[in-house]
């Protein structure tokens, strides 16, 4: 019977090293990601900031120097680089519409 017990309790504390050995790491997985996110948010803030900043400067400079006006670039848009054919847009229109209707048939159908 001691046998069968020195046997469990054996098991038992392996079982428990590996646990404890799984948790830990979890645990510093977790931190390891907390301070990711939160250097990543103090980045993007630092970056908001930045560009706030920029704005402002150009405001400024724009104030000093009447004669020479700065503005800022325009944001790129997609557009700018890609339009789609007629073909490719008639095609998308028909492929949403046969799947609301398929979509349509299937919740009459079945519900």
């Amino acid at each position: 019977m001691t046998k069968l017990r020195l046997k469990k309790k054996t098991r038992h504390d392996k079982v428990l090293e590996a646990y404890q050995a799984v948790y830990a790491k979890c645990t510093r997985d977790l931190s390891k990601l907390l301070d990711w996110i939160a250097t990543n948010a103090q980045i993007k803030a630092e970056a908001k900031q930045n560009f706030t900043n920029t704005d402002y400067e150009f405001k400024l400079y724009n104030q000093a120097h009447a004669d020479e006006r700065m503005v800022p670039p325009k944001e790129p848009k997609f557009s700018y680089f890609y339009q789609p054919s007629e073909h490719q847009k008639n095609g998308e229109l028909m492929f949403v519409g046969a799947g609301a209707l398929a979509l349509g048939y299937a919740a009459f159908r079945f519900l």
